[in-house]
């Protein structure tokens, strides 16, 4: 048993190595290509190592922030606070990174996610779990790296106090999930 947990673990490390000696590699190969001149050349490159790197990455959630609007990837304007009136909604920004991408049919790659949510109360018990509360679905020409995601909450009837909002986001191209976490208060 000892033996089949080495070689296991020998896999493992060497599983990683390969995704690690790809990126370094196309990323070597980018300052090459801008050592001799050639920008858009070395632009290509490195587009490589990234896709690389993201193939290899987990899923995650970046950036989670509470805002009054958002607009766009970097593009929203911070709430001040995160005490709401009851019946108010709880609008995030979020920023994915890591995700896959499928295929829409129509010759472009597709992006898409979706969000559960577990509400807790301040001392941690559970009072409910909402499957896919909000999905993106996003179809490109590139593989894009820069997307938000915009969740609009309604929390109607939570009585006032403190809670935990546990998210967990899925992949619908890989079996990839994320999970992130949030507080709120509703006034009394």
């Amino acid at each position: 048993m000892k033996s089949f947990a080495l070689t296991l673990a020998a896999l493992m490390i060497a599983g990683s190595a390969a995704y690690a000696g790809e990126i370094a590699d196309k990323a070597a190969e980018a300052e090459k290509a801008l050592q001799s001149g050639d920008a858009p050349g070395a632009l290509e490159k490195f587009r490589g190592a990234e896709e690389a790197l993201w193939k290899a990455m987990p899923l995650a959630v970046m950036n989670v922030k509470q805002v009054d609007s958002a607009g766009g990837f970097g593009i929203y304007t911070e709430r001040a606070n995160h005490i709401y009136k009851p019946g108010e909604k709880v609008v995030l920004y979020m920023e994915p990174v890591g995700y896959g991408y499928g295929s829409d049919g129509l010759g472009n790659s597709q992006i898409a996610l979706s969000v559960d949510l577990t509400v807790l109360s301040e001392a941690g018990e559970k009072l409910g779990t909402f499957e896919k509360i909000g999905a993106v679905q996003v179809a490109s020409r590139s593989h894009n790296r820069e997307l938000f995601f915009k969740l609009d909450l309604s929390l109607d009837g939570l009585p006032p106090g403190k809670y935990r909002c546990d998210f967990l986001m899925h992949d619908q191209n890989s079996a990839k999930t994320a999970p992130f976490s949030t507080d709120i208060e509703i006034a009394g």
